[in-house]
């Protein structure tokens, strides 16, 4: 199934926004953004510096700009991907696999989003009430219906458990940064699922799981 992006032809002044938000990536990965100047990212994106301010107010907002638009496309990915799936372990399992599998391929875009865009609390504050809040606010929906479903522990507020398992998979990229031999970043996936998910699956669910495997038979 194409994504909805895919599906529509994107106008070319989407496509010069998008190759301006690129150059900021690039930019401010290798500067820093503090040290970055607009001219900087015009000469990246190959437009006049005068070209920035038709898309842009300023620097602060291309940043912004930058971080809402990975998200947005990444929210969007992830409801065309669990759309039709009704296990809430696995919706969260494809949350993070995304997550992972986006930072992971592209090292300039994980750099601006982990610590360029956390300078500040006030920045942050924004940040959290943009697109940032709806990723939060669709993992917190998955771990309600878990719950109600019965399938995730209801001792755990839901809030709690969202913070948690984002704050794991946001250290673990920021630690995969600090890495001077940092690998896939994917290949993380598997144990992280693990341990996060099993904090949130009852006691019996494991029984359970644990019994259905051994009555298994093995080749």
């Amino acid at each position: 199934m194409p994504s909805s992006e895919t599906a529509r032809q994107i106008s070319p002044r989407e496509h010069k926004r998008r190759k301006i938000l690129r150059a900021a990536i690039d930019v401010f990965s290798r500067d820093g953004y503090y040290s970055a100047r607009m001219t900087d990212v015009a000469r990246e994106a190959g437009v006049a510096d005068g070209t920035l301010y038709l898309y842009f107010e300023g620097k602060e907002h291309l940043l912004l700009s930058v971080f809402d638009d990975v998200l947005d496309r990444f929210v969007l990915k992830l409801r065309e991907e669990i759309s039709a799936i009704e296990d809430p372990i696995r919706k969260v399992s494809i949350m993070i696999e995304l997550h992972l599998e986006a930072l992971g391929r592209d090292r300039a875009l994980a750099q601006v989003l982990q610590v360029e865009t956390r300078h500040s609390r006030h920045f942050m504050s924004i940040l959290s009430r943009g697109k940032l809040g709806e990723y939060l606010s669709l993992l917190k929906g998955i771990i309600e219906e878990g719950q109600d479903l019965g399938v995730f522990r209801k001792d755990i507020r839901s809030s709690i458990a969202t913070n948690v398992i984002f704050g794991a998979v946001d250290e673990l990229v920021n630690r995969w940064l600090l890495s001077e031999d940092p690998g896939d970043l994917l290949r993380l996936h598997a144990p992280l699922q693990k341990m996060l998910l099993e904090g949130l699956v009852p006691c019996r669910h494991h029984q359970k799981t644990a019994r259905n495997t051994r009555e298994t038979p093995h080749d």
